[in-house]
């Protein structure tokens, strides 16, 4: 019967062409595979879940074909019955959130993957009643990345992928409220790894990139400060990631956004 640390083996192979094929690959080899492509993916993003469904439902009935684990399983037919149709949803949304945070486990890392991009669906549902959840996600992917997950880039790269395609669903809200963005993610941005405030900041830079000037002006001044207030080697390395990425352009120049940058170092 195949376990968690078989699929775990698996992942790590290096299965690109050549005689090295099927050569193990170190742990830092396998964060630097990590690619979350999902503000730059050209792949069609689905404009409307079903007729007479919700992204959540699509969501959930396309996981259960394809993960078998038990604990998924059992998710899938406990939270069925409430989510039939979007008024549904919104009626249990307090009931279908706790859920689904509850089942982020490192114990349960085989159906981590469809709860993760289950919450994701549930925000593009929800879209702005999504936002009082964002603390408590927040803290979940702590919890979830310290308990070991921070040890295993498939479940790094999951847990990023999710939040990312929060965050580009709920981008023409977090936009107007960039300093509420900052406090709610201050654990993750300044998480001890470094490679968890790379893909961190990637993501915060999004909505920063894409804020009014005056929000992302403000918002460059909070992350300014927090340094300043509390210097660590962890807070440094976080700041400058997250600047990197918000003025980081195309090949050729760099972001628009480096004026308010500019501004604010100045």
């Amino acid at each position: 019967m195949a376990t968690a640390e078989h699929a775990a083996a698996v992942k790590s192979l290096n299965k690109s062409p050549g005689r090295r094929r099927f050569v193990f690959k170190s742990f830092s080899q396998q964060i630097d595979d990590i690619e979350i492509n999902v503000f730059r993916s050209l792949d069609k993003v689905k404009a409307e879940p079903s007729e007479g469904s919700s992204f959540l439902r699509d969501c959930l009935i396309q996981w259960r074909e394809l993960n078998t684990a038990e604990d998924f399983i059992s998710f899938y037919e406990e939270i069925m019955p409430f989510v039939q149709t979007l008024p549904s949803i919104i009626l249990h949304k307090e009931l279908i959130f706790s859920k689904l945070i509850s089942r982020l486990r490192f114990e349960a890392r085989l159906s981590l993957e469809p709860i993760l991009r289950l919450i994701a669906a549930l925000s593009r549902d929800l879209l702005k009643d999504f936002l009082l959840f964002l603390p408590r996600i927040a803290d979940s992917l702590v919890s979830l990345l310290e308990s070991g997950a921070d040890r295993e880039p498939d479940i790094v790269e999951q847990i990023f992928t999710s939040w990312s395609f929060i965050m580009m669903y709920l981008q023409k809200y977090l936009i107007q409220d960039i300093i509420s963005v900052l406090k709610i993610t201050v654990k993750l941005r300044y998480y001890s790894k470094d490679y968890i405030q790379e893909f961190m900041a990637e993501a915060t830079s999004f909505l920063l990139r894409n804020a009014p000037f005056k929000k992302l002006k403000a918002g460059i001044q909070k992350i300014m400060l927090e340094v300043v207030k509390k210097q660590s080697p962890a807070r440094k390395s976080g700041v400058s990631a997250l600047l990197y990425y918000v003025m980081r352009g195309t090949s050729s120049g760099v972001h628009s956004s480096c004026r308010a940058s500019f501004e604010v170092i100045d």
